[in-house]
């Protein structure tokens, strides 16, 4: 008799991959004051520039040009390794418009990303890519996510969790240093703390 392999899910813009290095480097680069993450450049830019040019230009960079800084978030490999050792299928949905805007290049974010991830250390675990899925909306994401039957998914914008429609029989992570107050959610630092969850189970 056959058993049903699990499915875990991962988001991929600061899940999987941490901009820290990208941002540092765009700050850099544009003699701005010194952040280390994307929410903090995205306050930064909006308390100068109220109409958001500054900060998407920003992000179009980041998520194009600026992958080359990125690195994968720490323990996001060994998680993929010890989900892949126990059979788990794993699979990325990530809310990611096709293109940047006109302004920023029109550059395929779709197609960098998933460059991104079948080059580096991500490359074992999603060489099948039609394991990674790209959404224009949010509702759109949380639609994939349920068609998938995912059984975990872990995000780090808890607003995922919020929306209308989000199963919440998953087993849910919330990846951030703070609380979701989300019943249905488990909030996790790291990246390993998922792996001792699943252990404990």
């Amino acid at each position: 008799m056959n058993v049903k392999s699990k499915r875990f899910g991962f988001d991929l813009d600061n899940t999987l991959i941490d901009y820290s290095h990208s941002v540092q480097e765009y700050c850099s680069n544009n003699s701005l004051e010194e952040c280390k993450s994307i929410e903090e450049l995205r306050i930064l830019l909006r308390e100068s520039d109220k109409s958001g040019h500054l900060w998407q230009l920003a992000q179009g960079w980041l998520y194009t040009d600026g992958l080359s800084f990125a690195q994968h978030m720490p323990g996001a490999s060994e998680l993929c390794a010890y989900l892949k050792d126990k059979n788990f299928e794993i699979f990325i949905v990530s809310h990611k418009t096709t293109h940047t805007p006109i302004f920023c290049g029109r550059k395929p974010l779709r197609e960098i990303a998933t460059n991104w991830i079948i080059s580096g250390e991500s490359a074992p675990f999603f060489l099948d890519t039609g394991k990674i899925n790209f959404e224009s909306t949010r509702p759109l994401k949380v639609g994939r996510i349920q068609k998938l039957g995912l059984d975990y998914f872990v995000d780090d914008l808890v607003e995922v969790f919020q929306e209308p429609g989000y199963p919440r029989d998953i087993n849910s992570f919330f990846l951030s240093e703070r609380q979701s107050e989300l019943t249905w959610v488990r909030d996790v630092p790291t990246l390993c703390s998922i792996r001792e969850f699943i252990e404990n189970e």
